[in-house]
């Protein structure tokens, strides 16, 4: 499931009457989360809204708020309580041998996927890629409505994985239901949250190797440091946070886990080459 957003977006500029305005904090509001405002501006620079951008002020007075909405973005918050109550948080798989690795690039609204599968070796065996148009923008908390799409075609087309691990949170998410856990509860796959920023949370009191990510009164998954920065580790789906720990240190050889780290490099190869092509 996911969202037209500039749809959306659209038709409540359209209900603002003539000679009125509003502001982007109500027009997010409407969409159903204060959180999209930066979204909603970011919007209103696309040349599709260029005829909207003198009814949105920031500091209007009387803005018009009284918007007819379906508030999309609860239908989505709604559907991530859903997800996250399926998820399997201890090991629910026979072998850890075949680590694939998921990320997406980024070429405007085009996403850019790979899904890489590593062997025990950590080297590369196979790839799949998927270049799929989004039309939902970044919103912190609902990263997976902009790259799942992506990301799941991408891993469909492997042959084989034991375990995925996706660039992204999993369980730390404020609703339990980051990138990782989104893919691998649709998928029903073993997958990892790998991220490089922290999106809740704080640290608690280092363990051996790791460090637990407490949020409320649970602990939602571990930071790894390395040189000083720290990568983020939580459980997608079906793998505890104990094996994903011991997965993510065993691939660590730089910043990120081997698995991730190749599939970011090739997603980026991934976007050059489609850039050249239209280039030529």
């Amino acid at each position: 499931m996911s969202i037209d957003f500039y749809g959306e977006l659209r038709r409540l500029l359209e209900q603002i009457p003539p000679g009125r305005v509003t502001t982007p904090r109500l027009l997010a509001e409407a969409l159903g989360d204060a959180r999209a405002v930066r979204a909603v501006l970011e919007a209103l620079k696309r040349e599709e809204f260029q005829w909207a951008r003198g009814l949105v002020d920031a500091g209007a007075e009387n803005p018009y708020g009284d918007f007819e909405s379906s508030r999309p973005l609860e239908a989505l918050r709604r559907l991530q309580m859903e997800l996250s109550s399926r998820v399997v948080e201890f090991d629910d798989f026979e072998r850890a041998e075949l680590l694939g690795g998921a990320d997406v690039a980024y070429g405007g609204d085009v996403a850019y996927a790979v899904c890489v599968v590593l062997d025990a070796d950590l080297k590369p065996i196979e790839s799949s890629e998927a270049v799929v148009e989004v039309s939902f923008p970044y919103i912190p908390g609902y990263l997976a409505f902009r790259e799942a799409p992506a990301v799941e075609e991408a891993v469909r087309g492997v042959s084989e994985v034991d375990v995925l691990m996706v660039n992204g949170h999993g369980l730390a998410h404020p609703r339990r239901c980051g990138l990782a856990t989104h893919v691998g509860v649709e998928l029903n796959l073993p997958t990892i949250g790998i991220a490089a920023r922290r999106l809740v949370g704080r640290e608690g009191e280092p363990r051996d190797g790791w460090t637990p990510l407490i949020h409320g009164d649970r602990v939602v998954g571990a930071v790894l440091k390395r040189n000083g920065r720290g990568v983020y580790v939580s459980v997608g789906h079906r793998v505890s946070l104990q094996t994903a720990v011991e997965l993510a240190l065993r691939t660590l050889r730089d910043r990120l886990p081997e698995p991730v780290r190749w599939a970011h490099r090739l997603a980026g190869e991934l976007k050059r080459r489609f850039r050249d092509k239209r280039g030529n």
